[in-house]
């Protein structure tokens, strides 16, 4: 039997226009994966609490946005790598736009796609986003590494 190729692939470097406002990362615009925002909290705690971030940032944060938002794991991840190296926090935050700024403008090329659409429009998460997932969801998932 001949392997089908997937109709589309969505890349996880991508901007999703189709999230609503809780659901996108405030400086990149991509996913936040935010387990509150999508009704998820059943499958334990939310993955940002494992990131530390100084509160004098986080405050900052909420100030410069108007209607405040979850970051993604990689603007989180920047942030708390940033506010490591610098103490300002005017600074740290000019540092971290000018390296998201510059993550959508040069994405990393060899990341493979979180998921595609199959022949029907069915969503499949590939190997990789269970990868990165971190553990099985006993959904019987096509591509489930575990």
């Amino acid at each position: 039997m001949e392997a089908k190729e997937p109709v589309a692939q969505v890349s996880p470097q991508e901007p999703h226009d189709c999230l609503g406002h809780g659901q996108q990362c405030p400086l990149c615009a991509r996913d936040n994966d935010c387990r509150v925002a999508k009704g998820h909290l059943y499958k334990d705690a939310c993955w940002c609490h494992e990131i530390i971030v100084p509160k004098h940032i986080l405050d900052r944060l909420a100030e410069d946005t108007i209607d405040p938002a979850c970051f993604c794991r990689s603007c989180l991840e920047t942030i708390a790598r940033i506010s490591g190296e610098l103490t300002d926090a005017k600074e740290i935050l000019a540092e971290v736009r000018r390296v998201v700024l510059l993550d959508r403008v040069n994405p990393v090329k060899d990341e493979k796609p979180d998921f595609y659409l199959d022949a029907d429009g069915n969503t499949v998460f590939t190997a990789a986003y269970h990868l990165k997932r971190g553990n099985c969801c006993d959904n019987q998932c096509r591509h489930c590494p575990y």
